[in-house]
């Protein structure tokens, strides 16, 4: 493409296996009782060399406990399998012996391969009918490991197969890098675009083109004949294509929700290949301007991008085909430009309201934290301020770098180019809300295609000093993208393995779900009285007292939701201590394990069934984990199946129930009944 970095430094094959995998822990333990350490289990024997080298790439499932003994009480060697025999990104590589070898083998690779299916199952039926839009940089098309390419690209066929609407922007920098230079081609990049003469104009369409033939061809690899044969040649192979539109539209017969006409689901309706693999598709869907001259330099072809044909490429996703994009834009004059990759994926993602954007990036890419380790998961906020904190010691570099004596320096300004980052910025704000609340009506000749509009305020997603992966990230998330995700695309597997497991093994981005959710302050107890006032009278809640209500909201145990002003949701996060001091000492003991209960949990008529319970529950257990609290319990009388579905476990009648901390107090014959859940610290 039209941007331009320094080599990727050499990789080390070895770097593929993640962190070591944590262990499986038990579930709640009874009130004041050690959780025993457990080693984990050997691998099982159908375990590959890969598999165990990777085994921390795969996530282990929730294990459910059998029992509210089970989830209060110690735990036995079967509650929960290990790490290694958790393996879903290779769960198809191995059957179970149908012969006459060892039967125990045999159990544990069914037991394995059900439970991958079980633990996939909720996120293959997410993902139905969502649009995935896949960045594959030129270091893979140009990596000399060809199963790198090859991989990624059966997974995207997987994904569509699986009824997801993916699009594969290719990237070719590399390529043309190296072409260039074998052809004595000069290579002039400014501000992290390329200066596209000629003749690199000519070898980046040759790059593109090759590229492009090349991921046809891998996705058009047919299915393993001799497995259709085992299991019976349908002869009409008709294809179940749930390619409509998640809101019930679509241009089909078929709604996002409903089968259709077996007219509609056959072959003809694009989509998977009679001989398996998938249909590809490519086109001049990019229109683009050239970026003229900027600061003095001529960039020639280089292209900036305008919009996308967000109706041809959604009508080619809903028909069931993979769209394939290259870094080539097309202007009105007939001419080709080479663009920037992310600049192609991002204003593609932004316009097409993508529910996903994911980008593959090398090892040494992967945004960290402070303690070096891989940042699973990062609110917007969050990821909001780790590039401003990058840019800015971009920032400070250089300067010291022109200046030999080095004298104190504020806080640089905020750069017009990324002014984007600045919450306070109205016009800024308003730009975004207004790409949130229009997406998804795309516009087929980009007259007020989101990406447009935030192009003509002058917001770009580049910021100078910072890896443009996070930063398209960022700023796709606040266009309105839902998510955004980045792999190491060294792992194998690792765009399933990121999909459709719990943990995942890549950093995601998105956009804050907590927004708007906050620790309540003491004037909030007259909204938070008005919410709970009404349940206490139907006995769904236990009334409180004035009095006793602002106490408990000074404590800061409250949390609330508040949309426009207006507090429309709250809950308690009541801590207890797991069991009593035996020295008697009432100063904080380390030692003593702290329990958490959700209490007052309630959301105002009129904003229910909206996901604001589930906004608010996850941000009590958010809370809860930072302060290392790992077991949660609840006391309830009409909402036990909300919560069930959420994860926590039916233990009983809550009175004189021996599995309530020291100080919890039950209200005689309200007949309330306990239910417990025990917190994954790795979600």
């Amino acid at each position: 493409g039209a941007s331009a970095s320094a080599p990727s430094a050499s990789r080390d094959r070895a770097d593929r296996a993640a962190a070591p995998a944590r262990i499986a822990r038990h579930p709640l333990a009874k009130r004041g009782a050690p959780v025993p350490a457990r080693a984990r289990p050997p691998p099982p024997a159908f375990a590959s060399r890969e598999d165990i080298r990777n085994a921390a790439s795969r996530a282990r499932p929730r294990a459910k406990p059998a029992s509210a003994t089970a989830a209060w009480g110690p735990a036995s060697a079967d509650d929960h399998g290990s790490d290694a025999s958790r393996v879903s990104g290779h769960a198809t590589k191995t059957s179970p012996s149908r012969g006459d070898g060892d039967d125990a083998t045999s159990s544990e690779n069914q037991t394995m391969f059900v439970e991958f299916f079980r633990q996939a199952s909720p996120y293959i039926a997410n993902h139905r009918g969502a649009t995935f839009v896949v960045v594959v940089p030129g270091s893979v098309m140009a990596d000399p490991d060809r199963s790198i390419l090859e991989g990624i690209v059966q997974d995207v066929a997987m994904l569509n197969s699986l009824g997801v609407r993916v699009a594969v922007v290719i990237g070719s920098n590399e390529q043309v890098s190296a072409m260039c230079e074998k052809r004595s081609v000069p290579v002039e990049v400014h501000d992290g675009y390329r200066v596209t003469s000629p003749e690199s104009l000519e070898i980046a369409m040759e790059a593109a083109g090759r590229n492009n033939v090349l991921v046809q061809a891998l996705l058009s690899r047919g299915i393993n004949v001799a497995v259709t044969r085992k299991h019976g040649d349908r002869g009409d192979h008709v294809e179940f294509l749930p390619f409509g539109d998640r809101n019930g539209g679509g241009d089909g017969s078929a709604s996002g929700n409903s089968v259709g006409s077996m007219d509609t689901l056959s072959r003809a309706g694009g989509g998977s290949r009679p001989g398996g693999g998938a249909t590809a598709t490519s086109g001049n869907f990019i229109t683009a301007k050239r970026r003229g001259i900027v600061h003095g330099v001529d960039f020639q072809y280089t292209g900036d991008v305008v919009y996308v044909d967000v109706d041809a490429v959604a009508q080619r996703m809903r028909q069931g085909d993979v769209v394939l994009l290259s870094s080539l834009g097309f202007n009105a004059a007939g001419e080709v430009l080479n663009c920037q990759c992310y600049d192609v994926a991002v204003s593609l993602a932004v316009d097409v309201a993508a529910d996903k954007l994911i980008s593959y990036v090398a090892p040494q890419d992967m945004p960290r934290g402070e303690d070096g380790a891989r940042a699973k998961y990062m609110p917007l906020s969050v990821a909001e301020a780790y590039i401003s904190r990058l840019a800015e010691k971009t920032s400070r570099d250089e300067d010291e770098k022109k200046n030999e004596v080095s004298e104190p320096k504020k806080s640089p300004s905020m750069p017009e180019q990324w002014r984007w980052l600045d919450r306070e910025d109205d016009e800024v704000r308003g730009a975004f809300e207004l790409n949130t609340a229009g997406n998804g009506n795309g516009n087929g000749n980009g007259a007020s295609s989101p990406w447009r509009r935030l192009a003509e305020k002058g917001l770009q997603w580049r910021v100078d000093g910072c890896p443009q992966e996070i930063s398209a990230a960022v700023f796709s998330c606040k266009a309105g993208v839902r998510r955004a995700h980045l792999i190491d695309y060294t792992v194998p597997g690792a765009l399933l393995l990121e999909l459709y497991t719990l943990d995942g093994v890549g950093s995601m981005v998105s956009r804050d779900r907590y927004e708007g959710t906050r620790a309540a302050r003491v004037e909030d107890w007259i909204h938070i009285k008005t919410i709970l006032e009404p349940l206490a009278k139907q006995g769904v809640t236990v009334a409180k007292t004035d009095d006793e209500l602002i106490e408990e909201v000074t404590s800061g145990a409250f949390a609330v939701t508040e949309r426009d002003g207006k507090i429309i949701a709250c809950a308690a996060l009541r801590r207890y201590r797991a069991s009593e001091n035996v020295d008697g000492n009432d100063e904080d003991d380390a030692s003593v394990e702290i329990v958490a209960e959700i209490a007052a949990f309630a959301v105002r008529p009129g904003y229910r069934n909206e996901g604001r319970g589930d906004q608010l529950l996850e941000y009590l257990e958010r809370e809860a984990r930072r302060e290392n609290i790992e077991k949660l319990f609840l006391l309830t009388t009409r909402t036990a199946d909300w919560f069930t579905a959420r994860g926590f476990t039916h233990a009983g009648a809550a009175e004189k129930s021996p599995l309530l901390p020291p100080g919890k107090k039950t209200l005689p014959g309200r007949n309330s009944q306990l239910y417990v859940r025990t917190l994954d610290r790795n979600e």
